[in-house]
């Protein structure tokens, strides 16, 4: 509590008369809900060195994703330490951002209006930031989204077990390779499109904004889109089609489809990719997804080779509806 003082110091902020409430849906930074007895709201965060080894990169990138951004919708507007957006501190990053009063997040959605507004904010972000120059932009977290890396990696793993898990990852290699072999040229994009990350207004219930720019990099659009799919369209771990329907509805709204077959290829792999994490995980005993337990990380990556397989039953189906929006 007392480096939280400090650091609100630092920041030009009153260091009393506040409340500090913890915010817990993220996974991998420390982030705080600050509230002053005066009204006054922000959003503290500490940054997670062990993930996130070079994060001077992450704020470089999120300063331009803000500029973009920056009066066209609203998002969060980092405040400054000196002529830098985060402070340094005992070889620990802050930053600070005034909160978005009326605004709230979801880990799931169910109401099929947030649905297109989930789609639509994403959407948007894409047609936004579609000009931006992914020469300036870093690659803060190395491999994040090469789904064939990372099933190269799952295949350092030997285990007799699980052959039906892994019998299912040799079979989606093609499918990576497919993807590939489209040569989708890189854009600016989000790389963790989910719920919990898109802003609500809490009266309207209208999207405001994605926010949690950390994994903003040059990648694929298409992993973006189908993160979300993932994320919103999914009931009972197979493919919800009127939930697709409605988030393809409001993501269309802001972009013109480009290759449909792009969409299905980068919804697929973006989940498989998901699943092979959890699955690597488990087998090494590892600490990526450390809010999991051993058995937790093996039931997600089940539930989610379920959803892959039902994207692909669903192919035609899923391609059918994005030509809806041509």
């Amino acid at each position: 509590m007392k480096e939280i003082h400090e650091v609100l110091k630092l920041f030009a902020l009153p260091s009393e008369n506040f409340r500090t409430e913890k915010i817990n849906s993220g996974h991998i930074n420390s982030t705080y809900k600050i509230i002053y007895s005066d009204g006054r709201k922000y959003i503290l965060q500490r940054i997670n060195g062990n993930v996130f080894k070079n994060p001077e990169e992450i704020m470089s990138n999120i300063k331009m994703i803000t500029s973009c951004l920056k009066g066209r919708v609203q998002c969060p507007e980092f405040m400054k330490y000196r002529d830098k957006n985060y402070i340094m501190r005992a070889n620990e990053m802050w930053r600070i951002y005034p909160y978005i009063e009326n605004s709230v997040s979801y880990v799931t959605l169910d109401d099929y209006n947030q649905i297109y507004e989930f789609g639509r904010v994403t959407g948007e972000f894409h047609s936004l930031v579609k000009t931006l120059d992914t020469e300036k932009f870093y690659f803060t977290l190395e491999n994040f989204h090469d789904t064939q890396f990372i099933l190269d990696e799952l295949f350092t793993v030997k285990n007799d077990n699980y052959k039906r898990e892994f019998e299912f990852f040799q079979k989606m290699q093609a499918y990576a390779k497919m993807l590939a072999e489209k040569n989708i040229p890189l854009s600016v994009t989000h790389n963790d499109v989910k719920c919990s990350n898109v802003l609500f207004d809490r009266k309207t219930g209208k999207g405001i904004t994605l926010i949690d720019f950390d994994t903003v990099m040059p990648g694929l659009a298409v992993y973006d889109f189908g993160d979300g799919v993932r994320s919103a369209c999914i009931t009972q771990s197979r493919l919800d089609l009127r939930k697709f329907a409605e988030y393809c509805s409001g993501y269309f709204s802001c972009n013109k489809p480009e290759g449909f077959e792009n969409y299905f290829l980068g919804t697929l792999c973006i989940t498989f990719e998901l699943s092979a994490r959890y699955f690597t995980d488990f087998l090494k005993n590892g600490n990526y997804f450390s809010d999991k337990t051993s058995l937790q990380k093996l039931e997600r990556c089940r539930e989610l080779i379920c959803t892959a397989e039902s994207i692909i039953e669903s192919k035609y189906a899923f391609i059918s509806v994005i030509q809806e929006f041509l």
